[in-house]
């Protein structure tokens, strides 16, 4: 496993991109106006910038965090036992990959991804 990105869902998401990539000097390498989303580069670590929308819910979650995984089914099987809320389905995303979506115990969302073959 390897952690991907840390995800932060905000409703200032140009304040926030703007803040990010100035006062952190971070590399703006993904970014989609469109759908609210920026992937923001560091010297050995990545940011997802999330725009939160008016009328979505806030969860409990402050953050998420993207796990890559080389065998997703492998990975759900042993942490299914682990979880305190119930499992959701993994979903097959237009990016190319595959996506389960778990919680840890505080509620923080964890996102663990595999690129398809």
């Amino acid at each position: 496993m390897e952690l991907f990105a840390v995800e932060i869902r905000t409703a200032q998401w140009e304040t926030m991109l703007r803040w990010y990539t100035s006062a952190l000097r971070m590399d703006s390498r993904l970014r989609s106006e469109e759908d609210g989303y920026a992937l923001l580069t560091g010297e050995g670590w990545r940011l997802s910038l999330l725009q939160l929308q008016d009328d979505q819910p806030r969860d409990r979650s402050a953050i998420s965090l993207a796990i890559e995984v080389e065998d997703l089914e492998m990975v759900r099987r042993h942490v299914a036992a682990y979880l305190t809320e119930p499992e959701a389905p993994i979903q097959k995303s237009d990016e190319g990959f595959i996506q389960w979506t778990i919680a840890d115990p505080d509620g923080n969302r964890i996102k663990l991804f595999q690129f398809e073959r």
